[in-house]
This record gives structure tokens, C-alpha cells and sequence, in this order.
């Protein structure tokens, strides 16, 4: 009876009066302890625009990353393709440079959010991440519509797509925490 007491009121003298206080205050206003995959979850997504680099790097200087893919997909490779029509090819690589760009642009702002704002807890990061599940999920359907696509190919975007959700699921109490 006694620590229950102890636990439940205790009083808190002011100038004039006594103001009864919980005396577990002090535990309900700690901040939430984060579990280690709540803690951690940034790394997925901080990787995955890591392993954007090397590929996005390679299509900004012309270096086809994949020669298979073209040739499954148009029946020559680009060296072929540069010698029958070169300005297809100038074509082609116009288009992979700048996908190249588009593709540093994004592994550049993923890796920063992750690292930053999304390991900090701050929502919009959380909100902003979604573009990667979007990006795997885009990317597997244009896979499966294009000729020639490998099951290599979408099993690893599903991974790339699992990792990203995880990424993003397992610290979703540290974002959204229960009130």
C-alpha cells in the first residue's frame, strides 16, 4: 500500500498550496526507445542509392553497363548499331547519358535523405523514400513489357523493391509514433 501510494501522488509544494504531481511522471514524458531494425532501417535505402552510383555513373560517360540488353532487345550491339546507323546510336546514347544523369541525380538525393533527414526521423524523408518502391515498381513493368527481359532482371528489382519497403516499414513506429 505504501509504494503504491508513492507510486500514484505525491505532493508538490508551491508558494501558497500543494500540488498533487504523479510521481512516474518523469517516466511517462521518456522519449521512446527505438528498437535496432527501427534504428538501423536507414541503411537499406542509403544502399540502394549506393549501388545506383556505379551504373549511373557508367551511362553519364557512354558506357553501356549492359551490352546484352540491347542486343536482346534491337538483335546487334551498340558497336554494331554505331556502325549500321550512326545516328540511331547517337541517338541511343543521348538518351542513356541522360539517363545516366537522372539516374546520379537520384542516387545522389536517396543516399543524402538517408543518411540526413531519414535517419534523424524527420516524416517528409519517410515520404520522400517512397520514390524508391515507386522506381523498382515502374521499372519492373517496363521489364516485363520490353522484349527479351530476363527473369534475372525482375528478380532483382523485386529484391531492390522488398529491400526499399523494408526500409521504409520497419521504423514506421518512429515516424508515426502511437499517441
Amino acid at each position: 500500500m505504501r509504494i503504491r501510494s508513492q507510486v500514484l501522488v505525491t505532493l508538490r509544494e508551491t508558494k501558497d498550496r500543494f500540488i498533487p504531481e504523479l510521481a512516474c511522471s518523469h517516466i511517462v514524458n521518456q522519449p521512446r526507445v527505438e528498437k535496432a531494425y527501427e534504428k538501423h532501417a536507414w541503411i537499406l535505402p542509403f544502399a540502394l542509392g549506393v549501388l545506383f552510383l556505379p551504373t549511373a555513373v557508367q551511362n553519364l560517360l557512354g558506357i553501356d553497363p549492359d551490352p546484352t540488353t540491347a542486343e536482346r532487345i534491337i538483335g546487334m550491339t551498340f558497336s554494331e548499331l554505331r556502325a549500321s546507323n550512326p545516328g540511331l546510336f547517337d541517338l541511343a546514347l543521348y538518351y542513356v547519358r541522360f539517363s545516366g544523369l537522372a539516374d546520379l541525380g537520384f542516387a545522389f538525393l536517396i543516399t543524402a535523405i538517408s543518411v540526413t533527414a531519414y535517419r534523424r526521423g524527420e516524416k517528409w524523408a519517410w515520404y520522400a523514400l517512397w520514390s524508391l518502391p515507386a522506381f523498382f515498381i515502374v521499372s519492373a513493368t517496363i521489364v516485363l513489357s520490353t522484349l527479351g527481359s530476363t527473369a534475372l532482371e525482375l528478380v532483382l528489382l523485386i529484391l531492390f523493391m522488398i529491400s526499399s519497403l523494408l526500409g521504409l516499414l520497419f521504423p514506421y513506429r518512429k515516424f508515426f509514433p502511437r499517441k
